[in-house]
């Protein structure tokens, strides 16, 4: 999402733009037409390209290499910008001469183990300056890298909309009271958002007219058998699990009284960006930017990162706490598109 809004925010009389994607997601047709497009040949939507791929392969040539000198040679780019570690196939390549290699990072130690040693190490040798997405990512770089920067992510504030009749079909649909106090979650059913401490929190709340809406991808793995099972026997329709949802997401979002960041690392999370902006009390582990963005009145952090802290503070909430729902969205508002971009350009300015 913050890639997104970077290019097409951009402006395009300073900034001359080629995008090169490992595959071809549902935005890429949404970005400004100035913006020239590549796609991995392997992934490419064009057979030939695919086929092209396989010949070249077979005479020994280095197709991802071969495909970026040809963009280079008619870009004749002298940035290179890099939006992720987690694009292995890019520090496979030998690093591009004379051009200015900058990585921008949105991971942490947890995504560090789900990558290759190799993956990591090149990135940090190719690029001139490493970009952190907030303070915890940066304090993770410094210590191998010397040139870390700090860019933080952002919401596009203009893009949340909320239709309260959709919102009112939804609660009906899953069978939502007016008498329930809806926790929302947004993340796929993973050990690392906090997955499996729906349970203990459904235990704890039995008595209680709570629901849980976890909004994201549902993961078929054992893990999601588990919880799921266990709620739907222990805590029926207390437990309801969306899936990846993109046209109500905000809508979705709308239904809840309070919003749950579970995850045990986090590098920033836009969503507790979103939540705020909807004027939704936060709760959430000391994760990502929570601790400096959740300010009195917002709700509560887990300072301790324990689940008695979490329950706590749900407790709070459910209690009336004092929320002010200004500060939310005030808050929220500072890491907006409008705020954010012209911090991001300066950058640019500073490090090309």
């Amino acid at each position: 999402m913050v890639l997104w809004y970077l290019l097409k925010d951009l402006d395009p009389n300073q900034y001359s733009i080629t995008l090169f994607c490992k595959s071809k997601g549902e935005m890429l047709d949404s970005l400004p037409s100035h913006i020239e497009k590549h796609i991995l040949y392997k992934y490419n939507p064009n057979k030939w390209l695919r086929f092209y791929r396989k010949l070249i392969k077979f005479f020994g040539v280095n197709p991802i290499q071969h495909q970026l000198n040809i963009i280079q040679q008619k870009s004749k780019a002298n940035v290179w910008f890099v939006n992720t570690v987690a694009f292995p196939e890019i520090f496979e390549i030998d690093k591009p001469k004379n051009i200015k290699f900058f990585t921008y990072v949105h991971e942490l130690l947890y995504a560090f183990s789900e990558i290759k040693r190799t993956t990591l190490e090149k990135a940090i040798a190719y690029s001139d300056v490493c970009i952190g997405c907030s303070d915890v990512v940066c304090n993770a770089l410094l210590p191998i890298h010397h040139f870390v920067e700090k860019q933080y992510s952002f919401i596009d504030t203009d893009t949340i909309k909320v239709d309260l009749k959709v919102v009112n079909s939804l609660k009906k649909l899953h069978g939502i009271l007016p008498t329930d106090f809806v926790w929302v979650v947004s993340g796929g059913t993973k050990y690392m958002k906090g997955f499996d401490l729906v349970l203990p929190i459904l235990d704890r709340f039995s008595q209680q007219n709570i629901k849980i809406l976890w909004l994201g991808s549902v993961i078929e793995n054992g893990l999601t058998y588990y919880v799921k099972h266990i709620a739907d026997e222990k805590h029926p329709g207390k437990l309801i699990c969306i899936g990846a949802e993109a046209e109500n997401y905000y809508n979705y979002m709308a239904i809840a009284n309070g919003f749950l960041l579970l995850s045990r690392e986090e590098t920033f999370s836009l969503v507790m960006l979103e939540a705020a902006y909807l004027q939704i009390p936060i709760v959430a582990f000391n994760v990502g930017v929570a601790a400096d963005f959740v300010k009195h009145e917002m709700g509560f952090v887990a300072y301790n990162n324990t689940l008695a802290e979490v329950l706590d503070g749900m407790d709070r909430i459910h209690e009336h706490s004092s929320i002010n729902k200004e500060k939310l969205r005030d808050e929220a508002i500072r890491f907006n598109k409008n705020e954010q971009l012209p911090k991001f350009e300066q950058l640019l300015k500073k490090i090309i």
